[in-house]
């Protein structure tokens, strides 16, 4: 199911100061990408041309330079696929711009009669297509390619955004949360679940494990057993990361210690500590420029 909604670029054939939207969508994808605009969006006749955008590679024997034509397309609104019609003469607009390549570029697909037409010119120089599930991966994928994302598909990507939510800028790097037995980082994804070991004979927690599912669980069980140490509680790291979950078992750990009824050492204290403010990398919002500017104040205050 596609994630970004191409319909919240507003429409080509529309005059209303919005129609070269999609255009320059296009010159920021290839941007992103590394291209070289030399001629972009601009309006009036264009002879069959919306981008023309340098690309360098690098050979063993020396660089080369290719050219190519984009032709954009942006039929999200309509549904429609792009059609032979729509794309006349590809190899004449082409040829009459000097480019090496073909590059269409669509908010929805092609159609079957389009495809094998640019199956055909591929005798003469290199054609690509970009459809909107090439155009949506490439971007999802890419740090600056979700810049783009925001700016154009502000809904849509907000609603993907919630869905995966990257590290607030609560510390001045990120700080990773590794698996105690293979090393894995567990905060991406939410991997992974925490583990209470107590000492039964003092009824004390001894140790706070992060580890993964299955085998790494096992294996720490394992050598906490052979320490005479057992399994007291857990949880899913998962469940942890969503907001209310997240004071829910804060509020729950801190009333257990002040009503004196769990007792840590302080090396499993310390990694309570640890764990939670790395936890709380995924579940704080990010702070802004002002709000940084002001802890570094109240950090230099005596």
């Amino acid at each position: 199911m596609p994630i970004l909604d191409f319909k919240e670029i507003a429409q080509a054939n529309l005059t209303n100061g919005l129609q070269d939207t999609f255009e320059m969508f296009a010159r920021d994808f290839f941007m992103m990408l590394g291209f070289e605009i030399k001629d972009g969006p601009d309006r009036g006749q264009d002879g069959g041309r919306d981008l023309i955008i340098n690309e360098k590679r690098e050979g063993i024997i020396g660089d080369t330079e290719i050219s190519w034509l984009v032709s954009c397309k942006h039929k999200a609104h309509s549904g429609s696929a792009v059609q032979s019609n729509d794309e006349i003469d590809i190899k004449g607009r082409v040829e009459s711009f000097g480019a090496q390549g073909f590059i269409g570029f669509y908010s929805t697909i092609i159609s079957s009669s389009l495809n094998r037409s640019l199956e055909g010119l591929k005798r003469h120089f290199d054609v690509k297509v970009f459809d909107r599930e090439i155009i949506e991966k490439m971007i999802l994928e890419n740090p600056k390619g979700r810049t783009i994302a925001k700016r154009y598909f502000p809904i849509s990507f907000s609603k993907w955004e919630e869905d995966h939510p990257k590290p607030a800028n609560i510390f001045s790097e990120y700080e990773p949360l590794h698996c105690q037995n293979c090393d894995k980082d567990l905060l991406p994804q939410g991997d992974g679940i925490i583990v209470f070991k107590k000492d039964l004979k003092t009824e004390v927690y001894v140790a706070f494990l992060w580890c993964c599912k299955g085998k790494c669980d096992q294996d720490l069980k394992s050598k906490y057993r052979l320490m005479g140490y057992t399994d007291a509680g857990w949880e899913d790291i998962s469940d942890i990361l969503i907001p209310g979950k997240y004071l829910a078992w804060n509020m729950a750990v801190l009333n257990r210690i002040q009503q004196g009824d769990d007792k840590y050492s302080d090396e499993a204290f310390k990694s309570l500590k640890q764990f939670i403010l790395r936890v709380s990398q995924m579940v704080l919002r990010s702070q802004n420029d002002e709000q940084i500017r002001r802890l570094m104040d109240l950090a230099s205050l005596p």
